[in-house]
């Protein structure tokens, strides 16, 4: 619908002779057309203004119908019917606990996979992309099984010699930096 609407007021714009430079917004619009050029054209600036208003008009009362006509969801009209709440204290209380247990997911994950990966002495170098744990290994006959790593929250493992690449998912940099104090501090 906005490119009809867009085609329909450029097509209009045209047939009055209004013609200029409209893509770069109000500011770029007065300071290339209306400042410069105002004392010999003001009949086309008065112009540009008064279809620009009409089809202001135009576009808010065809969007206006089609947002509500199809219930379209857009901001401040959500499709759910649940209503804005108001959190009490305890509700922040019981959110912030379940982040406490997720940081401990987090840390059990990292124990879980250095384990997995043949413990402390097995780890040569730990690095992570976007959702991987990379890790090169010693021995790669001291890894467990991917059942195992699966167990323990990895979505996959990938092998490639010594090389070794746990799929952690996004939250990789947090199970990489506690799997490296597990390596600092055990």
């Amino acid at each position: 619908m906005h490119a009809v609407l867009a085609a329909t007021l450029a097509a209009t714009l045209f047939a009055f002779g209004v013609v200029g430079n409209f893509g770069g917004g109000i500011i770029e619009w007065a300071a290339q057309n209306w400042l410069p050029l105002f004392k010999y054209h003001p009949g086309t600036y008065l112009t540009q203004i008064v279809i620009g208003l009409c089809f202001t008009a135009i576009y808010f009362f065809v969007f206006r119908f089609l947002i509500l006509k199809f219930n379209f969801a857009t901001p401040g009209r959500e499709q759910d019917e649940e209503e804005t709440k108001l959190y009490t204290k305890a509700d922040y209380k019981a959110k912030q606990a379940e982040i406490t247990s997720v940081k401990e997911n987090k840390q059990s994950k990292a124990a879980k996979f250095l384990e997995a990966l043949g413990g402390k002495e097995n780890i040569e170098d730990v690095t992570n992309c976007a959702t991987r744990l990379r890790v090169t290994v010693k021995d790669e006959s001291k890894l467990a099984s991917d059942k195992v790593f699966r167990e323990a929250g990895a979505h996959g493992v990938v092998r490639n010699g010594k090389a070794i690449q746990v799929i952690v998912g996004l939250s990789v940099p947090q199970v990489r930096e506690e799997f490296e104090s597990l390596l600092v501090n055990n």
